[in-house]
């Protein structure tokens, strides 16, 4: 039954817990001790871990963008990304390893798939800053390699930097050849298409050649000059016509004259004085006419005065030659006037064919040029009634002026990016510079042992503690006079204390003394062996 009542424990105070670690005080020290013999051991087993590193930066482009550009969209800072990944592949990495005879313990126990993967994480290609040239921010980046030995570590790290340098070389010698060759198909297509639209707009102005929309203009224009023309060509035909009535006039005049001096060959005719004025007034109004119409035109007031003047003179001389002449004996004086006169007649008929045939010829040319003009005038005044459809010309015409821009923009174009792959060859473009070049670390990241071994002992100590307190919860016993004061209800009168044997209690206390000795030695040749075999073996 008194197994069954649970008495609650009383509150400890300073002295309990004085007392509790009396009794204790091995079980708090002994983990504390085994935790730094463990931290010690594992910090000086663990193999040095070194970093070197290099700081690289973006030099900017030598010769101003103003002058040349560059023709690629991707950046030097893409391009590190994607040099990055590079290096970071499966042939890089193997070539490393086994340039420099790296990870030979774990090639021993791993595949090359993992021991690259272990590689992969021990390097360290990031951007850290950026550095500003005029308007554009370039970025500058850490490369750093982890290994266990610093001068390999150094020896990688300088190859990684070298192999992104040649390959930040190549990659934008490689990316400009690109995009000039892409630029250069393009111009190619871009020419292809300009030669095609061409075509058929050359075809469709043959098609409708003198009927485009664009030669309307030099089509109404031709027109009103053609309409002149005729205009003036038909005024010409009507003064020619003219003319020839009054040379068919005078040369019948003429011959009327020469007709009747030749009926008369014995005799000659009482000439009227009135004829011969006649025949002066004509032949100089005639000449006046012909100088007037050069000069004005036929609706002229004064040339149509002269007309009328010329036509009632003629009328009147005709009136006068129809009177029958009166014969009179022919004297050799007047003979010879005849013959004179008769010669004169004869050239002035020969004159008045040589005119008439002149006026043929050129009442011909005349007709043949009213024609002509009128054939070209009928053509044009065609084109204008069946003109090209305007929305297609148009069209092609918009058509072909887009290829000839798209063509000359990709000429422009092609031309810089050569020019831009003559700088990048030259290295003026874009390129990195190391800043500081990689070092050879002093003191290993890994592991920090400084850290490691207070921490071993501090958990082995918190371990104690644990234990200690475990035990304590564990064990009801009671410990002192309050315990059985409190838990009894009773009045202590007195207490007897434990009698021992002596030579009990001596052995017991060597033998816990040999013990911690051993223990405690046993621990510090653990450390010291630990120790001493890391810096042999770093020697």
């Amino acid at each position: 039954m008194l197994d069954s009542i649970s008495v609650p424990r009383r509150a400890y105070d300073f002295e309990d817990y004085i007392d509790i670690l009396r009794r204790n005080f091995r079980w708090i020290i002994a983990p504390a001790f085994a935790g730094l013999v463990v931290s010690v051991v594992i910090a000086y087993s663990l193999p040095d871990v070194f970093v070197s590193q290099a700081t690289i930066r973006v030099t900017p482009q030598q010769i101003s963008e103003q002058l040349i550009q560059n023709v690629t969209s991707q950046d030097v800072a893409d391009r590190i990304s994607a040099m990055a990944t590079v290096i970071y592949s499966r042939a890089i990495l193997t070539s490393l390893i086994n340039q420099y005879g790296l990870y030979k313990n774990e090639l021993a126990k791993e595949p090359m798939e993992d021991v690259v993967e272990k590689m992969k994480g021990n390097i360290i290609i990031q951007a850290t800053g950026s550095t500003t040239a005029g308007q554009k921010v370039l970025p500058t980046m850490v490369v750093a390699f982890r290994y266990s030995n610093k001068y390999t570590a150094q020896k990688v790290c300088q190859d990684i930097v070298s192999r992104l340098i040649t390959l930040s070389s190549e990659e934008g010698v490689t990316s400009q050849q690109q995009a000039h060759q892409f630029l250069s198909d393009e111009g190619q297509q871009a020419k292809r298409d300009l030669d095609d639209v061409e075509q058929k707009l050359e075809a469709f102005r043959q098609k409708y050649a003198g009927h485009l929309p664009e030669e309307e203009a030099s089509n109404m224009q031709a027109i009103n000059t053609l309409s002149g023309r005729l205009d003036s060509l038909t005024a010409q035909a009507n003064r020619n016509t003219e003319q020839r009535m009054m040379l068919d006039q005078e040369l019948r005049i003429a011959k009327e004259r020469m007709a009747a001096l030749r009926t008369n060959s014995q005799q000659t005719l009482a000439r009227n004085p009135k004829i011969a004025e006649l025949d002066s007034e004509i032949a100089k109004l005639t000449d006046d006419i012909e100088a007037m119409k050069t000069r004005y035109t036929d609706s002229f007031p004064d040339l149509q005065d002269a007309k009328d003047r010329l036509a009632f003179l003629k009328k009147q001389r005709e009136d006068l030659a129809k009177q029958k002449p009166t014969l009179m004996d022919v004297n050799p004086a007047e003979a010879a006037n005849v013959a004179q006169e008769r010669q004169n007649l004869q050239d002035q008929i020969d004159r008045l064919n040589t005119q008439l045939k002149a006026n043929d010829m050129d009442a011909q040319q005349i007709k043949r040029d009213i024609a002509s003009t009128s054939a070209d005038l009928r053509n044009y005044q065609n084109r204008l009634g069946n003109s090209a459809s305007e929305k297609e010309y148009e069209d092609l015409q918009r058509q072909r002026d887009l290829a000839r821009q798209r063509y000359v923009e990709f000429q422009m174009k092609s031309e810089r990016s050569a020019v831009s792959i003559d700088m990048e060859t030259r290295k003026q473009g874009e390129t990195l510079e190391i800043i500081d070049p990689p070092n050879l670390p002093t003191t290993p990241v890994e592991p920090n042992r400084t850290k490691m071994i207070p921490i071993g002992a501090v958990v082995g100590l918190v371990l104690g503690i644990v234990l200690v307190a475990i035990r304590e919860v564990k064990d009801t016993s009671l410990k002192n006079l309050k315990d059985a004061r409190l838990y009894t209800q009773l009045s202590i009168l007195g207490s007897i204390p434990l009698l021992e044997n002596d030579v009990v209690v001596q052995r017991r206390k060597q033998v816990m003394w040999v013990s911690w000795a051993t223990a405690t030695l046993a621990g510090c040749a653990i450390m010291a062996v630990s120790m001493a075999r890391y810096y042999l073996g770093k020697g």
